[in-house]
């Protein structure tokens, strides 16, 4: 794997993505007068224009079983217009937003895409599953992927996707049909394609198959542009010279091609049986931290995800509940008339979807040790938030509702004591597989190589 160092400390651009710890980057820091500070809080879960959980909700019945369209965007940040994000840089995805039920606090699994997307397929944390340890993360055969329940029960299933990475990271396991962008490049350091009207495309002649009038079907596309490079586009305006300011002109320009995708769906003969579920496999950083890009570590801004769901029947509301992508696997089965599978660690949100009251639970994030990074996992409790890192010796705790943007560490006091308890209790829960490849003398060699404790 090529890797590049940034101020003496470990950068690493990939589609299992990237994240360069820059205190003094100029990058990181921003420019641009005209862009939204970079280091805003994550956002609020009382943003306007949506009904709120809060509020008596309908309680229906899901008449399923259901197709599926699940389309995720790399990169896509919790803070977008609907969130109160004051640029509209995402229009399709708002209108959208304000028709679904969507989790204001949701979180993804981890915080770059190769562990993070792993987990969800997986239908667990990733360091219980069979990975080879590498920061490309290949998983095992052995590994049981929620698509190979649904195709085991009938569920046809597709996935379009936009990196090299995808072509065979045991990612495809359960798909029928697994389409990668051709002509694409392999450089494992940056990606410099744009490919959401290739993506569109070729999500378009998957669901133009035959086989999607006749039966149930799951169809996945990961659309990449947000990721790192980031890209100017003809037909999106220059909001300056940032950062920020470019990532926001690619998300203006993927917004347009999954609006065009779902414009596309909704026309199917089969649309008023199908759920549309829209979310990100991460975060991204500018300059919180003194980070840019993602992964390495699972601050709010990188593990804080949009999630919400399009369903027949269902009414538009606002859940504030924490919930985790990890609960998508066993939500998909349910949803497609698919038995549960007793070894997934998420719940199925079917029941609140259909207006049932979210309770609260607790949220873990999962970032295991690589060939490139030490281990970081979080436990988010109510509002308080756990990290600890490597042998969960270095642990510190914040409260998310008074410090947000988690500048205020708390290490000891009640809170912290009882906090790390609950942490301790969860570990004892987990299963850790070993790595298949990467192993002693590997695992988290980059890391220690190249970044100061």
């Amino acid at each position: 794997m090529r890797q590049r160092l940034s101020s003496g400390f470990l950068a690493l651009l990939a589609l299992p993505s990237f994240v360069s710890i820059t205190a003094c980057d100029e990058k990181a820091a921003g420019g641009g007068a005209s862009a939204p500070s970079a280091s805003a809080p994550a956002p609020s879960a009382s943003a306007p224009s949506a009904p709120s959980a809060a509020a008596s909700a309908t309680v229906g019945k899901p008449t399923g079983p259901f197709n599926v369209v699940l389309l995720s965007i790399d990169s896509l940040r919790a803070d977008m217009p609907w969130a109160g994000y004051s640029r509209p840089i995402a229009p399709r995805l708002t209108e959208l937003e304000k028709k679904a039920v969507s989790y204001t606090r949701a979180y993804s699994v981890s915080s770059y895409t190769s562990m993070s997307l792993g987990g969800m397929l997986g239908g667990k944390i990733p360091s219980g599953l069979v990975r080879s340890g590498f920061f490309f993360g290949f998983y095992s055969p052995e590994n049981l992927m929620f698509p190979e329940l649904l195709q085991k029960g009938g569920v046809h299933t597709m996935g379009v996707h936009a990196h090299f990475y995808f072509q065979k990271a045991g990612m495809e396991q359960g798909f029928d049909n697994w389409e990668v962008v051709p002509g694409i490049s392999t450089d494992n350091t940056t990606d410099k394609n744009i490919t959401s009207p290739q993506s569109l495309e070729l999500a378009i002649k998957a669901l133009s198959d035959e086989r999607c009038k006749k039966g149930r079907f799951f169809f996945w596309a990961h659309f990449l542009d947000p990721h790192d490079v980031y890209m100017k586009h003809p037909n999106v305006e220059p909001f300056g010279k940032s950062e920020r300011d470019k990532y926001d002109g690619e998300v203006k320009y993927t917004d347009e091609y999954v609006g065009k995708l779902v414009d596309f769906v909704q026309q199917q003969p089969w649309a008023d049986r199908t759920v549309v579920i829209i979310t990100s496999d991460h975060g991204e950083a500018f300059g919180e931290h003194g980070m840019s890009r993602h992964g390495f570590e699972v601050w709010e801004n990188l593990v804080r995800i949009p999630l919400f769901i399009l369903a027949p029947g269902a009414a538009p509301r606002r859940i504030d509940v924490r919930r985790s992508a990890i609960d998508l696997a066993p939500t998909i089965l349910e949803l497609t008339g698919t038995p549960a599978e007793a070894s997934f660690e998420g719940k199925s949100l079917v029941k609140e979807i259909y207006g049932e009251t979210a309770e609260p639970r607790d949220i873990v994030v999962d970032l295991p040790t690589t060939s490139d990074s030490d281990r970081r996992r979080a436990l988010i409790h109510g509002n308080d938030k756990l990290i600890c890192s490597g042998n969960d010796k270095n642990c510190r705790a914040f409260d998310l509702e008074a410090d947000p943007t988690e500048d205020k560490p708390i290490a000891r006091g009640e809170k912290y004591t009882s906090l790390f308890a609950l942490y301790q209790a969860h570990a004892k829960t987990i299963t850790e597989k070993p790595t298949t490849k990467c192993k002693a003398g590997c695992l988290n060699g980059a890391y220690s190589r190249n970044v100061n404790p």
